[in-house]
């Protein structure tokens, strides 16, 4: 017999004048999770300003039958300077959810004490003690690559992502040759 619904799990948006939207009702926490960061990643082009992802208990009596799981907040990315890096809770995580940027910041799963940043598209990673050094540490990362000469040489940031795009793609593709040369033999 299958165990009866308790919970059920609300992302919701909200635009800068309060506006909530519901992105739907779910049954289980990580679609509710898949959705909004579905919606996290086209909301370049939106308005939006807040997310967060609301629990509710089903057959409760009184005024504390949600609480909110997580919440978002939008500001400029520190790398790429797009509008679209998300910080999650209070500091506990940010993500860029710019296709060509995804620059992030989380507190170590191992050591808590210790938080790691680092922009995918450069294949920069770093360590830092806190969050706010992480934050810094992602725009010492555009300082760095601007100060290297490379927004002199190229014609635009598209350009300069997309060659750091394909230089991921050539590391990656030759870690997976190397392994798949390693199975063959």
């Amino acid at each position: 017999m299958e165990e009866p619904l308790k919970q059920v799990f609300v992302p919701v948006v909200a635009t800068p004048g309060g506006e909530r939207t519901q992105l739907g009702v779910f049954s289980t926490e990580q679609d509710a999770w898949d959705v909004m960061r579905a919606f996290l990643s086209r909301a370049g082009s939106t308005n939006v300003v807040s997310g967060s992802i609301v629990a509710w208990e089903i057959d409760y009596v009184g005024e504390e039958g949600s609480f909110e799981l997580a919440a978002f907040d939008r500001k400029n990315c520190p790398v790429c300077d797009e509008l679209t890096f998300w910080i999650e809770g209070d500091e506990e995580k940010a993500r860029c959810y710019y296709p060509r940027c995804g620059a992030w910041i989380e507190q170590n799963a191992y050591d808590p004490s210790r938080w790691d940043c680092g922009w995918p598209a450069a294949n920069w990673n770093k360590r830092a003690e806190d969050y706010q050094h992480a934050f810094k540490g992602l725009v010492a990362m555009r300082a760095q690559s601007a100060s290297a000469g490379m927004m002199e040489r190229m014609p635009s940031r598209e350009a300069w992502l997309d060659e750091k795009d394909r230089e991921r793609r050539t590391i990656q593709q030759k870690k997976f040759d190397s392994v798949a040369e390693d199975i063959t033999e």
